[in-house]
């Protein structure tokens, strides 16, 4: 063959490679009308706001979530509150799955799927049930890995297996299952943004100070600091901050566990009045703390930043009065920090 013929046919080969592969990726690589799959879970898509109760279970553990008077709750941490977001997302998750194709039945290949058991070593598939209020099961499934097929011009499938069978399926829907309890739980305790605070007093005693401005954006002054020693604004910051945004870690209840007597404490105080106490304690490696709030305004003040503030006590005693919480590392370093480390360093001795 010569080499110009060569050529051409090595060129040809090469154009009809391209637009095969081009033509395949504007395919599907399932090819079935997803409207006449049958649901996978034909009760929980007929009534999706009939479920009031979700278990898990996976190698991490297992927990409970339940539907309480006022929503989801987590029984395992004495009916503390549950994201409903979150709740809803898993259930309509599995309320829109339909079945796209049987998959393997061989058990040595489940682990490619992530659909084995999960007393397997290291196992990364999820159990899930889903039951009414009567008990019923609307839904019970052994969760794997997200499919990289494409229906309906979109990446959206879940590997599942039916518990005690060898029944596998590729599915429709992505459903993602978060195997500990913490995350699912309402996270957050309370939110004092670092521009409203007005007063911080760390400590008590001796060994407390207090941290004070006449306004927005001033800097802070200081009471309590050793004669000579003065302030340094930026060491101040992660402590006017404390309070902003704070997420437990984990969660008891207060008739259950009880901070030591000598609890340290601390209170950030708004300009618009808000009290905000923590009683604080480093107990068996995690630091745990109480919050209260209430308002220290003038009790004559019927202005709407007053009132504001009073509402927000009530709001955040709402929350919080029945809870121990398990703070984040920094928090608790930012509300029991020693008056040194929010001070200059101190000047040398000239003698």
């Amino acid at each position: 063959m010569s080499p110009r013929i060569f050529l051409t046919w090595f060129v040809v080969t090469v154009v009809t490679v391209v637009m095969a592969v081009v033509v395949g990726l504007g395919h599907e690589t399932a090819s079935f009308d997803l409207v006449k799959r049958e649901p996978v879970f034909e009760d929980l898509r007929e009534n999706p706001d009939s479920p009031a109760k979700v278990e898990v279970k996976s190698r991490f553990g297992e927990f409970t979530l339940q539907r309480g008077d006022t929503g989801w709750v987590a029984p395992d941490r004495a009916d503390y509150p549950v994201e409903e977001a979150d709740v809803r997302r898993l259930i309509v998750g599995l309320a829109d799955m339909r079945f796209v194709e049987r998959k393997t039945a061989n058990p040595e290949r489940f682990k490619r799927l992530e659909v084995q058991e999960i007393t397997d070593e290291l196992s990364d598939s999820a159990y899930v049930k889903v039951s009414d209020a009567s008990g019923k099961s609307l839904a019970e499934v052994i969760i794997g890995r997200p499919s990289a097929r494409f229906f309906a011009g979109n990446s959206s499938g879940t590997y599942i297996r039916f518990p005690e069978t060898t029944d596998t399926w590729l599915v429709t829907s992505v459903t993602n299952v978060q195997t500990r309890l913490i995350p699912w739980l309402d996270r957050d305790i309370v939110s004092v943004g670092a521009d409203r605070i007005a007063r911080i007093a760390i400590g008590t005693g001796e060994e407390g100070y207090v941290l004070s401005r006449v306004e927005a954006g001033a800097e802070f002054t200081i009471e309590g600091a050793p004669e000579g020693r003065s302030l340094d604004q930026e060491k101040v910051r992660p402590v006017n901050r404390a309070l902003a945004d704070v997420e437990l870690e984990d969660v008891k209840q207060r008739s259950a566990f009880s901070l030591p007597q000598d609890a340290k404490v601390a209170e950030v105080v708004t300009f618009g009045g808000l009290s905000v106490r923590a009683r604080l304690a480093n107990v068996d490696k995690k630091n745990w703390a109480t919050f209260e709030a209430s308002y220290v305004g003038d009790a004559t003040d019927s202005s709407d930043a007053a009132n504001a503030a009073r509402e927000a006590a009530k709001v955040i005693n709402a929350r919080v009065g029945n809870w121990v919480y398990w703070l984040p590392s920094n928090t608790f370093t930012n509300l029991t920090r020693p008056v040194d480390e929010v001070l200059a360093p101190a000047a040398p001795d000239a003698s």
